[in-house]
């Protein structure tokens, strides 16, 4: 007889406010949950076989490629944990989280079938037990994450980074986000190499990128707090500069960010690792979001996704 329960797991996607690439060399971050992306993860058992499906892959465990090595190295550990290795079952993820665009794909891929393992097993999941198994993926897909990522998937709320401890806090501003997909794959590893070249091969300029965001980090939080949305909007146009600075912007995503200035954005900058992958634009309300949003469609964004802060 096959175990009638499943265990189902969930998470949803991030975007970093401020912080890319500076969080890195040890400069505070604001990151948000995007509540309206979201993945979920099924673990059923079978009586043969142990498989994986999701829209870029659907076969065996053993069949996993290279860019999904992370998550099978999570499965294994899983598997080993619960003295499952040789139980069948299907694990089949569900999501609307776009890949590779600096939204957290993976760490909501890694979030969501930790928590899928454990509810099959209706075994508590303590915060710290879960960053354990998240960080045993994204350690191998990102090389060395903040872990920022696998902190916001997970929290309903923005979460704030600064010397290696989060903290998560309640936001006070009436604006909109405007998110944007380039279309093209974002490149975290490759982008993370070109700024730690750029310290060895012009060290003064940037540093002082990488300083100057660390204190746009502070503005922002403070703005977020105090319900100042045009000054956010121009932090975040700054912020944008200084990512152009050290080599991670692309020219799609400057194009989308000259399209939301142009067309009534009280803001806009890249998010995440850059190289390709996304942006988002700062509007006064749903309206003017809309408006943005469609003028982004009409400069060559993929999607676009909007969402009240």
């Amino acid at each position: 007889m096959l175990k009638e329960a499943s265990g189902v797991g969930q998470a949803h996607a991030k975007a970093i406010l401020i912080g890319d690439h500076a969080v890195v060399y040890q400069q505070p971050a604001v990151a948000i949950p995007l509540l309206n992306m979201t993945i979920k993860a099924t673990l059923r058992p079978t009586y043969d076989g142990q498989s994986l499906n999701m829209s870029s892959f659907n076969g065996t465990l053993s069949e996993i490629g290279a860019d999904l090595e992370g998550i099978r190295q999570l499965i294994l550990k899983l598997l080993e944990d619960f003295k499952m290795m040789d139980q069948p079952f299907n694990l089949s993820i569900e999501s609307n989280i776009p890949q590779e665009r600096g939204f957290g794909a993976s760490a909501a891929l890694a979030t969501a079938i930790t928590k899928a393992f454990f509810d099959y097993q209706k075994v508590d999941l303590p915060v710290e037990k879960l960053g354990f198994y998240t960080s045993i993926s994204e350690n191998i897909s990102h090389g060395s994450p903040s872990g920022i990522d696998a902190a916001t998937v997970r929290s309903n709320d923005p979460v704030w980074f600064e010397n290696h401890q989060m903290e998560t806090f309640k936001m006070n501003l009436s604006a909109t986000l405007v998110l944007a997909d380039t279309g093209v794959r974002g490149q975290t590893v490759r982008a993370i190499g070109i700024v730690k070249e750029l310290l060895e091969t012009n060290p003064k300029a940037a540093w002082d990128s990488i300083h100057h965001l660390g204190q746009i980090a502070f503005e922002v939080r403070s703005a977020l707090y105090h319900n100042e949305p045009k000054q956010l909007g121009r932090l975040f146009t700054m912020a944008h500069h200084e990512l152009q600075s050290l080599n991670v912007s692309h020219p799609k995503l400057d194009n989308l960010v000259n399209a939301a200035l142009h067309n009534g954005a009280l803001g806009a900058k890249l998010t995440g690792s850059g190289i390709g992958g996304a942006m988002f634009a700062l509007a006064k309300d749903n309206n003017d979001a809309i408006q943005i949003a469609s003028a982004l469609y009409k400069a060559g964004a993929q999607n676009t996704w909007i969402q009240p802060l």
